[in-house]
């Protein structure tokens, strides 16, 4: 398992310009191939995410103001706090409603080998013993193994099940459960 704090990480600014990214983990590391990947973007301006043919992308709001997703088959306002997925191949331009800079948790997953499913807990819970995961604090304080992580904070592992304890009355926390596909 592996904690991280995103007012620590390294980052990387996007190509256009538009924006920055930090990278939580890439399985396997340090890979253009990767398996499964998760990120933490910060939109400051309108442009085109880059193409990734073969991936699966889960994008999900975590600050400032709505994204519109335009391109291909896409047409969609990123709202706060709700996943929306779709192919890494298709042409998307987002645009940032009202100007207003944003940040969203990514999951990019190759689509032949594996699939993340994305959700919002305000509750203790136990993942599923899926084949990797990752989490991150939106607010409040939560318990995982010995660990305690508050906002901006979070961890990634490669499987097993893990257990999340709400250690106040309110809290919210972004996770993503990683499956393999038949075969892999």
């Amino acid at each position: 398992m592996e904690f991280f704090d995103i007012r620590k990480m390294p980052v990387n600014l996007w190509r256009n310009g538009a924006g920055e990214t930090r990278e939580i983990c890439c399985f396997p590391p340090a890979t253009r191939e990767f398996n499964w990947r998760a990120s933490i973007a910060s939109l400051a301006g309108n442009g085109e995410f880059s193409p990734f043919p073969g991936v699966d992308r889960v994008i999900t709001l975590i600050e400032g103001g709505e994204v519109t997703l335009n391109g291909g088959s896409v047409r969609h306002t990123l709202k706060r706090h709700q996943p929306f997925t779709f192919a890494g191949d298709q042409p998307v331009k987002a645009e940032l409603c009202e100007g207003r800079m944003s940040m969203d948790f990514n999951i990019m997953t190759r689509r032949d080998r594996c699939q993340a499913n994305v959700r919002i807990a305000d509750r203790t819970f136990t993942t599923f013993g899926s084949r990797g995961g990752v989490v991150f604090v939106l607010s409040g304080a939560w318990q995982l193994g010995d660990k305690l992580l508050t906002a901006d904070q979070g961890a990634c592992w490669q499987e097993g099940r893990q257990t999340l304890r709400l250690l106040r009355a309110e809290g919210q926390l972004l996770f993503s459960e990683i499956t393999w596909l038949a075969g892999h």
